[in-house]
């Protein structure tokens, strides 16, 4: 129905709903409504358990430091506090949804042929999430090589990442030697493989999710 970066505009439009008002009511449906679609995209339950144990510890954050610190009754302070929670929770189930709903190369091309977004610019960030799995692996090698000298790199040490920085740097030439022997020009024209066009039915989509969520806003309670 929406295309990759109607999907992103629609999730920054409910975020900044949430940010810009204090309706409780409104960011507990949000969150069930989020909470839904989360699971009906057929994620994996550590996943789904992933984001719950993720977005606790700030919301449980966030809701004792305005309830201990905010100006305000007893009342008024727990009301800041819970919406100051719940909008920690609503916020990382939207980017929830938009993430698992879309692939990030997909995502990036998208806003690129959409918003005309600079090539260098987006086919480097494609790169550095391409490099990402290589990136890992270069961990677990270097940490394997020290173990067979005798050391111990753990993931808190520098020493580990600035060998793996090293690689990296070397990865970057071979992909600007790769891209420049393929033909790519910073500034020349460039043909799509794939195109993903804007959908005359995802703004219709996206401008009634809007309008819903601010006659919810009026309708619900503070």
């Amino acid at each position: 129905m929406m295309n990759a970066s109607q999907r992103l505009f629609l999730a920054l439009l409910l975020s900044l709903e949430i940010v810009l008002t204090n309706s409780l009511g409104f960011n507990g449906l949000l969150l069930l409504v989020f909470n839904a679609l989360v699971l009906l995209q057929r994620i994996d339950w550590k996943r789904y358990l992933t984001y719950w144990c993720v977005s606790i510890i700030p919301s449980i954050g966030s809701f004792w430091s305005f309830y201990l610190y905010a100006q305000g009754d007893q009342a008024a302070r727990l009301h800041t506090g819970l919406v100051m929670g719940s909008r920690v929770l609503v916020l990382i189930f939207v980017g929830a949804w938009l993430v698992n709903g879309t692939r990030e190369s997909v995502l990036l091309q998208s806003l690129q042929q959409n918003l005309h977004l600079s090539n260098t610019f987006i086919y480097g960030l494609i790169a550095a999430l391409n490099f990402m799995p290589r990136f890992k692996q270069a961990i677990q090698n270097i940490q394997a090589a020290s173990q067979m000298r005798g050391e111990s790199l753990h993931w808190y040490q520098p020493t580990i990442y600035f060998k793996a920085l090293i690689q990296a740097i070397q990865w970057s030439e071979s992909l600007a030697m790769a891209m420049t022997a393929h033909g790519f020009q910073e500034g020349a024209k460039r043909t799509a493989y794939r195109t993903y066009p804007f959908k005359k039915v995802g703004f219709c989509w996206l401008a009634l999710v809007v309008l819903f969520s601010m006659v919810l806003l009026r309708l619900l309670p503070y």
